[in-house]
């Protein structure tokens, strides 16, 4: 059922920006052109700014440990679930 509905929810996403797509193509309107141009620039930038404090100390302290060699590989956690579902 959660697959049913999550394939709902990207098809109805991908008929939303086709959509979206179609006015913007049918739009002879530069200032609407430059106004969407605008909130994608704007998103790009700024999508840090817009974090809170704590998540982003939380994603400098892994980037510090990941450049200190504190962490476990893929494999290793793949090994040792694999180990324990064996049990």
């Amino acid at each position: 059922m959660l697959k049913q509905f999550c394939k709902f929810v990207i098809m109805d996403i991908q008929t939303e920006k086709i959509e979206l797509a179609k006015l913007i193509l049918s739009t002879n309107d530069t200032g609407l052109i430059n106004q969407i141009r605008a909130l994608f620039k704007d998103r790009d930038e700024n999508w840090w700014e817009e974090l809170p404090a704590s998540v982003k100390q939380g994603i400098n302290e892994s980037i510090g440990q990941a450049n200190r060699g504190e962490f476990i590989s893929y494999d290793e956690v793949k090994n040792e679930v694999s180990a324990l579902l064996k049990k």
